[in-house]
């Protein structure tokens, strides 16, 4: 017991170091405005939206990219309210709404499959009907992955209310968008967001689109990153400026418990090299928090207390300085705590939570 106690400061210094080091290689990157920007598909697949469509209309309107650059393709998978009549009383130059017929998989998967399809172009960009992304979203996707990648992610923000839910859903995403970018630029990555997803039609192609990343319904993103991490795909991340895409966080826990078992269901599927590299870095960082609880049997279990503190409100603190999250120092510290339980609750929940579209 002394040894772990000993052992899990050094496990945690050199797992911050590279996480730190991976989040220095991607975030450091400057955007290069190529000479000309890429024609770019957006494809945003729409189940029952109606009450999210005027907000995502509204921001998609006025996007700092040449108008003949780019499409946004709805692709309706059998709405039930009036998404369907919305997006056609909304169409223009830049617009297009088709349903997802004759679908070749269940679920969003089968939706983005018809639009891309559909997309003329050959670079797609992927996002979801309840966000909202920043004017130079399309600029920097076209940016990044004319630097010679296949697929790139950006950050999609929670936006967040005082509900502890909303809290927690947003520092969990935050967290998550550590560990994507720091995997990226440690040329590990293993997951992204499909709030602000980005790849080429060839590249799709090539690992036979969904074909073999279609073990859970969800998974458009992470599952289509391994099928590419197969083939050697270069794939990176980005956050220049103005090119976040938010969206809600969760009020209630209920939603909340409902989106990570199907988030976390997909992670079932990852390659064995990422289940490693996440296991340990859970396992680390869990042992760490309830090392308080061993305190009693030897004070040397407050050192990777201590540690992990530390070194959490450190990272957070620096990351969230170009980010719109606002967590104070107590915040970070107690959030972080939930964190981790909620991290063993999400995936045992994740195992049992039958998964649904919408």
């Amino acid at each position: 017991m002394i040894f772990v106690a000993i052992i899990l400061p050094v496990l945690l210094l050199i797992f911050f170091f590279l996480i730190t080091l991976g989040l220095r290689r991607t975030l450091s990157a400057k955007i290069n405005s190529p000479a000309e920007y890429e024609n770019i598909s957006v494809i945003i697949a729409i189940k029952n939206e109606i009450n999210n469509l005027p907000a995502l209309i509204n921001s998609l309107n006025s996007p700092d990219y040449q108008q003949d650059k780019y499409e946004i393709i709805f692709v309706d998978d059998n709405s039930e309210d009036d998404s369907y009549n919305f997006l056609e009383s909304q169409l223009n130059h830049n617009y297009k709404i088709i349903k997802a017929i004759n679908k070749k998989f269940n679920g969003k998967k089968g939706a983005l499959d018809v639009g891309i399809k559909n997309a003329q172009f050959n670079l797609i960009a992927v996002t979801d009907a309840d966000c909202l992304p920043e004017p130079h979203w399309l600029k920097s996707i076209s940016a990044k992955i004319s630097e010679g990648f296949d697929i790139i992610f950006g950050y999609s923000p929670l936006i967040e209310s005082k509900s502890f839910v909303s809290k927690i859903s947003s520092f969990e995403n935050l967290r998550n968008y550590i560990l994507y970018f720091a995997s990226a630029g440690l040329q590990i990555p293993y997951s992204a967001t499909a709030r602000s997803f980005a790849f080429r039609k060839e590249l799709f192609y090539q690992i036979n689109g969904f074909e073999n990343a279609n073990e859970t319904l969800s998974g458009d993103d992470d599952l289509l990153i391994r099928e590419a991490v197969k083939i050697k795909a270069r794939i990176g991340a980005f956050r220049f400026d103005n090119d976040l895409v938010y969206s809600s966080a969760p009020d209630s826990l209920k939603e909340y418990l409902k989106r990570k078992a199907r988030h976390l269901k997909t992670s079932h599927h990852y390659l064995l090299q990422h289940k490693i590299f996440l296991s340990l870095w859970h396992s680390i960082n869990i042992f760490s928090v309830y090392s308080i609880f061993l305190i009693p049997i030897s004070n040397l279990f407050a050192i990777p207390l201590t540690i992990k503190i530390f070194l959490d409100v450190v990272l957070v603190s620096t990351i969230k300085k170009t980010l719109p999250h606002s967590f104070s120092m107590f915040e970070i510290i107690y959030l972080q705590m939930f964190y981790e339980t909620f991290l063993i609750i999400n995936f045992i929940n994740s195992v049992f939570t039958k998964e649904k579209w919408k």
